[in-house]
């Protein structure tokens, strides 16, 4: 298995896209533009009725001597401008033309555009890369497959970082939130998680502390409150090597420690599970999943073996805003909770090829070795509680896990009606075809262990619970336990 894994839903690459082709016609002699321009300025000319008497003007000879000097020059200059102008015309006539015959030819009319700006337009400034990056993203978002994108060269490679787990930063998960400084109430940035062994972890972030200012003075202009949350974020990512400097505070008691920090970003790798014990049972583990990347079974074998270690015998899974993630990450997760051979999903092409993906021994390499599925793995950890959380926004591999635990019996679905996806994409490397980039699109179609797929319909739980106006207005990652009435029922499940 390639280092360059496909995103969920993905199970293999499918080059489907031809070679392009190119139209030059030569000797063709271009017709005269049948483009006519419009336009107004001013009111009509008034003719005099009579010509106006010409002047007798008088000049010296050493007047007439510079004059025709003059003259010479200014002749040669035009003779010049107007030359070049006329080559730089015929060029582009040429290559107008050479566009008009390949539309007539069945080409591209990508040639034909370019070829008409260059000839009528006014500007000399076209980015011909951004224009035609937005020309592919447009044409591949009107194809009908809601899901499909195009990337260039720089996004696809982002995207195939956030596929392996990995991003470029400091090592923190952050959310939005409030903070009282000073008896104001200020917009802050929150810091829920640290990437052990992290370029924050190395400088001493903690969990807890609190963005204030983004930059390295305490000013106004730098205060996360007038940036704005978007603008603050932005400036806090960057690229490897570069420096993030922000100034935090750390709760003391009543007060805050100032803490200023200039951290050089490395390449790092992304947190997608969160575990602790819950706060009203000791024996109740709680593990919220927010997507599945090559790093997150590693990640949530680690947090369910810790949790079992500290004395937990029950576990609510929480999937709440999860957007599903890998292929190869949600089969791993699952299969710890299977017997060997049970079936996890289906999938069926356009064509009715149909595959099936059961839990069984799975060797990965690069940076999917964590999505690896031993002998051991398999069943890990059967034979305990579980309750699994879920919302509209719970979508995809999500949806899978939270379909397992339904038709395997699992544990009990609590919340709200999932989003409904059940359609698996692809990501297709133009670097195949010479080009750079990558088109991600919908492939398959695929269906949990019972066989009733989801796809536009959504999951409905076991136990139907909303939430209420003011546990909504919290962020997920502080809303009090006591508040959270899905919570709250998931516990009471496991009594």
């Amino acid at each position: 298995m390639s280092e360059n894994q496909n995103q969920f839903p993905i199970d293999d690459e499918r080059p489907v896209s031809e070679q392009p082709s190119t139209n030059e016609i030569e000797g063709a002699e271009p017709e005269a533009p049948s483009v006519q321009n419009v336009f107004y300025c001013g009111s009509e000319v008034q003719r005099d009725a009579e010509p106006p008497k010409k002047k007798r003007i008088s000049l010296s000879r050493s007047s007439l001597i510079l004059s025709a000097v003059a003259l010479v020059l200014a002749v040669a200059m035009l003779t010049f401008t107007l030359t070049s102008a006329f080559y730089r015309a015929r060029l582009t006539d040429d290559r107008l033309q050479n566009a008009v015959n390949g539309m007539e030819d069945g080409g591209s009319p990508i040639e034909l555009f370019a070829a008409i700006l260059e000839y009528y337009g006014y500007s000399d400034e076209y980015d011909e890369e951004a224009m035609m990056d937005e020309a592919l993203r447009a044409y591949i978002r009107a194809s009908g497959d809601r899901y499909a994108e195009y990337f260039n060269e720089e996004e696809y490679a982002m995207l195939l970082e956030q596929n392996a787990g990995q991003s470029q930063g400091i090592g923190v998960n952050v959310i939005q939130t409030q903070a009282t400084y000073y008896g104001a109430v200020y917009e802050v940035i929150k810091i829920i998680a640290v990437t052990p062994d992290s370029p924050a972890e190395k400088a001493g972030v903690r969990v807890g502390d609190l963005i204030m200012w983004v930059g390295t003075e305490e000013t106004e202009e730098n205060l996360v409150n007038t940036l704005g949350n978007t603008m603050a974020l932005s400036r806090l990512q960057g690229k490897a090597g570069t420096y993030a400097e922000f100034i935090a505070l750390r709760p003391n008691g009543d007060a805050f420690e100032h803490k200023s920090f200039r951290i050089l970003r490395e390449k790092v790798e992304a947190v997608s599970v969160y575990s602790r014990i819950s706060t009203d049972d000791p024996e109740v583990g709680i593990v919220k999943l927010t997507g599945f990347d090559a790093k997150t079974p590693v990640q949530f074998r680690t947090a369910m073996d810790s949790l079992i270690k500290g004395g937990c015998k029950s576990f609510v899974f929480d999937l709440r805003y999860n957007p599903g993630g890998n292929l190869y990450s949600i089969i791993s997760i699952l299969s710890g909770f299977l017997e060997k051979g049970d079936l996890i999903l289906t999938a069926k092409d356009k064509q009715g090829n149909v595959e099936e993906y059961r839990a069984e021994p799975m060797s990965l390499t690069g940076d999917f070795a964590g999505c690896s599925v031993s002998t051991s793995d398999i069943g890990r950890y059967r034979g305990m509680k579980y309750a699994v959380l879920c919302n509209a926004a719970t979508a995809s591999a999500a949806e899978l896990f939270t379909a397992t635990f339904r038709d395997y019996e699992l544990g009990q679905i609590i919340g709200e009606k999932t989003y409904g996806k059940g359609s698996m994409q692809s990501t297709i490397p133009l670097a195949d075809f010479g080009y750079k980039g990558a088109i991600h699109l919908t492939v398959k179609m695929y269906f949990p262990p019972c066989g009733e797929g989801y796809d536009g319909e959504g999951i409905i739980p076991h136990k139907e619970v909303a939430m209420s106006e003011e546990a909504l207005g919290y962020n997920v990652f502080e809303l009090p336990d006591s508040m959270d009435a899905q919570l709250q029922a998931a516990l009471d499940t496991l009594q």
